[in-house]
């Protein structure tokens, strides 16, 4: 597999890309991969705790969101900062995805599978991966949409060639995360507000990635598994 060279990657919380495809990230990011966040919410709902506020939450979980990201090597994280729950597939948000896509021109983006068949998706999954696949697939390589992205901001088209979707019912790609699942539970640790057990997270994360490698036959120890969606960007097979 060649390890790209830019990565945007699309996550709907804080502690979700690490979860979903941190050993991945870690990586791509060893191979010279630069990475971008784009974190969709600021993760202000993620508690049982009757005391804590939202607003001291969302604090908290974007100064572990980073620390996170500077133990993996990301290069940037770009907070959208929507409250959790709130995410809706609509003008804004979608604009916001584009703008990035725009901005960072990778050549992979990564993003979770919105659909699934057999089990529940927080609201805020589905709806970051819905809206960041019509991103690729339709809106970010066609300068009519959000023309003023060009107009105003001095951006121009950009068309993304290979998305990958973490946390598919169906994954038909795996990446060896043998070397860096021991960083991914690192980073996963970072989010102290929601890797309460941390011995669990410890023994959990690696039973994970093994099931993933076995299950699928990769015969590799370790394994994450994506979907992994191509696009031509022909406007004669794109419409």
């Amino acid at each position: 597999m060649q390890v790209p060279n830019k990565v945007l990657l699309v996550t709907p919380h804080p502690d979700d890309a690490e979860g979903g495809c941190g050993g991945t990230v870690a990586r791509w990011i060893e191979q010279g991969a630069d990475v971008v966040y784009v974190l969709c919410t600021n993760g202000d709902k993620g508690t049982t705790d009757l005391e804590m506020t939202p607003a001291r939450l969302a604090e908290t979980r974007e100064r572990e969101q980073l620390e996170a990201a500077r133990v993996l090597g990301v290069k940037d994280v770009v907070f959208l900062r929507h409250p959790d729950g709130t995410l809706e597939d609509d003008r804004q948000f979608r604009e916001e995805v584009v703008r990035e896509i725009r901005r960072h021109r990778p050549d992979v983006v990564m993003c979770m599978d919105p659909f699934r068949a057999v089990s529940h998706s927080h609201r805020d999954h589905r709806i970051s991966g819905q809206v960041t696949l019509d991103a690729v697939g339709t809106y970010a390589w066609r300068p009519l949409y959000f023309p003023n992205h060009v107009a105003d901001e001095g951006l121009t088209p950009h068309a993304v060639p290979n998305i990958y979707l973490w946390g598919s019912e169906e994954p038909d790609t795996f990446v060896d995360v043998s070397t860096t699942i021991d960083r991914k539970v690192e980073t996963l640790l970072k989010h102290a507000s929601q890797m309460t057990n941390p011995e669990r997270t410890r023994l959990r994360v690696p039973e994970g990635a093994r099931r993933v490698a076995e299950t699928n036959g990769t015969g590799l120890e370790y394994a994450e598994g994506f979907r992994v969606m191509s696009f031509s960007h022909d406007p004669l097979l794109v419409a």
